[in-house]
């Protein structure tokens, strides 16, 4: 979809909801906000509001139009009676997490895209990884067999930065698909390997605050999970199915559904957003 249609973004919009908006305006789409949101993100995005084309502005109930697209952020699952009124008036999508197929919160929209595994790049209080935060608290302690033994074994892990891609595509898509859409990395990660490389990025943190450097901090670090591993190591899983989120990114770009980010950047957004 060309922009052009104006995009109604109701939610939780911080973290997560400030990236979408930033990428929607450079896309030249126009963003309506409701009016408790509208002055705090204007003033966040001001220097992009100056020199951008597009831009935010006040929800306005009056002017709904079918060409327009709602776009909800709703980490807690949580509804208000106005977004239930403009998803009767113009296509919608709903931006979860933590959504089991039988669950019918969102009956009222189009599309509803369920993330998996989010690495978020800032501290929030939405749209957070309660896992990755364990992980982190388990660097702090320096306790990782102990403090890691009742989270889940594995990961596919997803950038803030390509979740928002995504979720873009999504607006872009002629025609919203209906149901659940799973979204999150293509890649399996590991508890273990995960934890290797947050731990790493951390000591190098403390190190190069302190300015205390060691030839460990400044070696050259392995390969994520390189090696041969033993076929006992390996713990048979299954990930979320990305063929129906492949698709649409198809009729979006050419390539599909293709994050593009690295575990260790994305890692290193979030810890700097923990430790700032």
């Amino acid at each position: 979809m060309e922009p052009g249609r104006i995009i109604h973004l109701t939610g939780e919009l911080d973290g997560l909801g400030i990236d979408l908006i930033t990428k929607l305006i450079h896309e030249g789409f126009e963003v309506t906000l409701q009016k408790e949101h509208l002055d705090r993100i204007s003033n966040i995005l001001r220097l992009e509001l100056t020199h951008l084309s597009a831009g935010v502005k006040l929800f306005d109930s009056g002017s709904l139009s079918s060409k327009d697209l709602l776009v909800h952020l709703s980490p807690n699952h949580e509804v208000g009676d106005l977004v239930v009124e403009i998803a009767s008036s113009c296509p919608s999508i709903v931006v979860a997490t933590g959504l089991n197929p039988d669950m019918n919160y969102f009956h009222f929209s189009d599309t509803v895209i369920n993330l998996h595994d989010l690495i978020p790049s800032v501290d929030s209080d939405n749209f957070l990884s309660n896992n990755l935060d364990a992980i982190l608290e388990s660097c702090y302690q320096g306790q990782q067999e102990r403090s890691l033994s009742d989270l889940p074994v594995r990961y596919w892990w997803l950038s803030q930065q390509d979740a928002v891609t995504g979720l873009v595509g999504f607006v872009k898509c002629p025609s919203l698909p209906k149901g659940i859409i799973a979204m999150c990395g293509r890649r399996e990660w590991s508890l273990n390997d995960t934890y290797d490389q947050l731990n790493m990025l951390y000591q190098r943190t403390l190190a190069g605050a302190s300015g205390h450097f060691s030839s460990t901090h400044l070696k050259q670090s392995p390969v994520i999970g390189a090696g041969v591993k033993p076929v006992g190591e390996i713990i048979a899983g299954k990930r979320p199915d990305l063929s129906q989120l492949h698709e649409i990114m198809l009729e979006s770009n050419t390539d599909g559904w293709r994050p593009l980010v690295p575990l260790r950047t994305s890692l290193m957004y979030y810890l700097a957003a923990k430790l700032e």
